[in-house]
């Protein structure tokens, strides 16, 4: 009996154990043994073979670029061979900063963005939304993000008695687009045991209304812990997320994806997607430091894989110019009418508390990639990254500072001394760009934000990054708009600070690939390189002015074609 019971048990597990393996396969098929990419144009991001007609990868891996009948003749009849169709290909695009999954959160969420990303445009609008998703979802937590006081009708942001008036029982969060601040109801404020008599944290603050009762608005470390919880999402709900955020990211070419200041919860909750390969494209995760620490205790580990891999350590200095908690050394342009006049920000932490902790994570030889947007900030993050210089000289890992909206011409000379790497949020430009010039910063101030060319002609390799969700991770767009410098409205801002388009398509390719310490596999392409292609119907050196006509045709992370999705070739 035991012995059948043993017979059994064995049977079971190798039953189970052939099922997972096939839905690895399933969701990670081989690269085909030989592929011929041809009759096309192939932009290499190589300055020493910038450009080729003929590409030849075997088993996801680049072995010969070149001349088409010279490569065909290297090769069986059986080859693959891809017909570019007189199109560009061209390294798959890399995000340097985001935190992807976000991008999926529409199949679980009220998309709360108003133009010209999605189509709100009114407090009542939003609230109907999410009774509409209360009636689709009818348990748990209620989630909106993408909210933008500055452009709603109301200009202003919900209240926790509107939250309310949608649900009393089930936590409601309204995200704001910054990421940074948002709006909960009184079941979200009871499941965190918020009372009306909290004190401010450091670096954050709770909304109260005329009364001095809590409104439902929480900004930076009031807020952090609160969407943390609420953002805790089901195993399916997190695969939701995480399936329609990789079908977006591969339509538009993108086949490094990156996921910033990710908590020990949310690494957990991603390990079983990595391991299974249920995410298609590559991802760096950023973990922040209190994740960082628990690694180095041997909390977690990531899993091994082609795919995955291990980034810097995230810190935050200050938030969002937007949301007026970006740090300035000087007032912001204009204020709400419950702030000071000469109110300035504020920072996160405290310029110990960052120097310490860049110094801690620097000298054990990892890379930190500080937030920062106000040029406050931005002297204090340097200032953290000199420090851990000076006690650390003989490390030569490099530090990114992240966003650097407000970077000065001495920021950029510092961040050339200190061997700092500028990953600029340069689509504040499009989507903010009027707003920082009218109202957050003044003309002035707002005609320097991102300052790519200062940044070029100082000698720094930058990337640019789109901060997803904050707003899509558009490639081509971010490129555009390193070229144009054009708002929302079509206005030209600062274009003193525009850069050529072969400059802007190296951030997002092979400098976005050196940040991320992968160049050596990733971002450009020659022999020995990983096949992460991107195939475009034009050439964006010609048709950037257009970019958003520019059709993606196809995208392969390793060799495998991962858009469209099986296809058959």
């Amino acid at each position: 009996m035991k012995k059948v019971w043993f017979i059994g048990a064995v049977s079971l597990l190798a039953l189970l154990a052939a099922g997972v393996a096939g839905v690895h396969r399933w969701f990670n098929p081989p690269p085909p043994p030989v592929q011929l990419f041809t009759n096309g144009t192939i932009l290499t991001m190589d300055p020493g073979n910038p450009q080729v007609n003929a590409m030849l990868v075997k088993r996801g891996e680049i072995v010969a670029l070149g001349d088409s009948d010279a490569l065909r003749d290297q090769v069986s009849r059986d080859v693959r061979v891809v017909d570019l169709q007189g199109g560009v290909l061209m390294p798959g695009f890399i995000e340097a900063h985001g935190h992807f999954p976000g991008e999926g959160l529409s199949a679980v969420a009220v998309d709360a963005n108003s133009p010209p990303i999605g189509d709100l445009d009114s407090i009542d609008t939003l609230l109907e939304r999410l009774r509409t998703l209360a009636q689709r979802r009818t348990d748990g937590a209620l989630m909106a993000y993408g909210f933008d006081d500055t452009t709603v009708s109301d200009q202003r942001y919900p209240t926790r008695a509107e939250l309310d008036a949608v649900s009393e029982t089930r936590p409601i969060m309204v995200l704001h687009i910054s990421g940074h601040l948002g709006v909960v109801n009184a079941a979200a404020l009871k499941a965190m045991s918020i009372s009306e008599n909290v004190q401010d944290p450091p670096g954050g603050y709770y909304g109260r209304d005329d009364d001095g009762r809590l409104n439902g608005l929480l900004a930076e470390t009031a807020f952090n812990p609160v969407r943390a919880n609420l953002l805790k999402l089901s195993a399916m709900d997190g695969y939701r997320v995480m399936r329609r955020a990789s079908r977006l990211y591969l339509s538009r070419g993108i086949t490094f994806a990156q996921n910033g200041l990710a908590d020990t919860t949310t690494i957990k909750a991603l390990v079983p997607a990595l391991r299974f390969g249920l995410i298609p494209l590559r991802l760096s995760v950023w973990p922040d430091a209190a994740a960082e620490q628990a690694r180095q205790n041997g909390q977690w580990t990531l899993p091994e894989g082609e795919r995955v891999h291990l980034g810097s350590v995230k810190l935050v200095s200050d938030g969002s110019l937007q949301g007026y908690t970006g740090f300035l050394n000087d007032p912001y342009f204009s204020v709400p009418e419950d702030h000071p006049p000469e109110y300035l920000g504020f920072p996160n932490q405290s310029p110990q508390q960052l120097s310490e902790q860049v110094v801690q994570f620097h000298c054990a030889g990892r890379q930190t990639a500080i937030h920062a947007n106000g040029d406050a900030a931005i002297s204090m993050s340097l200032d953290a990254v000199a420090a851990a210089r000076q006690q650390c000289p003989d490390m030569t890992v490099q530090p990114v500072l992240i966003h650097a909206q407000m970077a000065t011409g001495e920021h950029l000379t510092r961040m050339q001394t200190l061997d700092v790497i500028p990953s600029f949020f340069n689509n504040h430009v499009y989507y903010w760009g009027d707003r920082h010039r009218d109202i957050f910063l003044g003309p002035e101030r707002a005609a320097r934000i991102s300052p790519l060319s200062e940044a070029a002609d100082a000698g720094l390799r930058f990337t640019l990054h789109a901060d997803s969700p904050v707003v899509p991770f558009q490639p081509l767009q971010l490129v555009w708009n390193a070229v144009q410098r054009r708002t929302a409205s079509g206005a030209m801002l600062g274009p003193e600070q525009a850069i050529p388009v072969e400059r802007a398509l190296q951030a997002v390719t092979v400098d976005a690939a050196r940040q991320l310490g992968v160049a050596d596999r990733v971002g450009q392409l020659r022999i020995g390189m990983r096949a992460d292609l991107v195939w475009l119907d034009r050439d964006p050196r010609e048709f950037i002015g257009d970019w958003s006509s520019i059709q993606v045709r196809g995208t392969w992370v390793d060799g495998v074609r991962r858009y469209p999705e099986r296809i058959a070739e």
